[in-house]
């Protein structure tokens, strides 16, 4: 086996056996090659070189149940419910941003999730996991100290700032 390793753009073309042609547009040509000798040694010694792939936890491998507009706690733990009712397996239950209280990250609504924490434990109970979609956008549009995750992240600095400083504002 052979990995040709180039942080360039690269082009790897299988011709008329036993040839292949390697074109880069320029960088450090790192050529390894793996000997072998039988195709499982191959694979062997790539991932020795490279890293061994992350086995992920047997649970994330099963059935997920997971959609925007559940609405509230009680109608999520309604879904799980009928789920189980029809005896089929479900793994994990997922919350889409619904559960965010004005869709900011790092919050849940107190008043339509407000069984949220009985709907964690429940799921739990019955060894069932549960996951919330967290969107990658921090607002920046509440009042000053009401918000903290965008409070706490102007003080640590963890923002892209322009050039004059000032945290980029994007949409999301």
């Amino acid at each position: 086996g052979v990995f040709f390793l180039n942080s360039n753009a690269m082009e790897a073309e299988l011709l008329p056996y036993p040839a292949i042609s390697y074109r880069t547009i320029g960088g450090l040509l790192d050529f390894y090659y793996f000997l072998g000798p039988t195709p499982d040694d191959v694979v062997t010694q790539y991932t020795e070189l490279i890293g061994r792939p992350f086995m992920p936890p047997y649970w994330s491998l099963g059935f997920h149940l997971c959609r925007w507009g559940y609405l509230t706690a009680n109608r999520t733990q309604e879904v799980v419910e009928r789920m189980r009712s029809y005896g089929i397996p479900q793994d994990t239950q997922w919350n889409d941003i619904d559960y965010m209280n004005i869709y900011l990250d790092f919050t849940y609504n107190h008043t339509t999730f407000e069984q949220l924490p009985q709907l964690v434990d429940n799921l739990h109970s019955h060894g069932q996991r549960y996951i919330v979609i967290t969107d990658p956008g921090i607002s920046a549009v509440q009042s000053p100290g009401t918000y903290p995750p965008y409070d706490d992240g102007l003080k640590k600095g963890v923002f892209i700032l322009n050039s004059t400083g000032k945290p980029i504002l994007g949409t999301v």
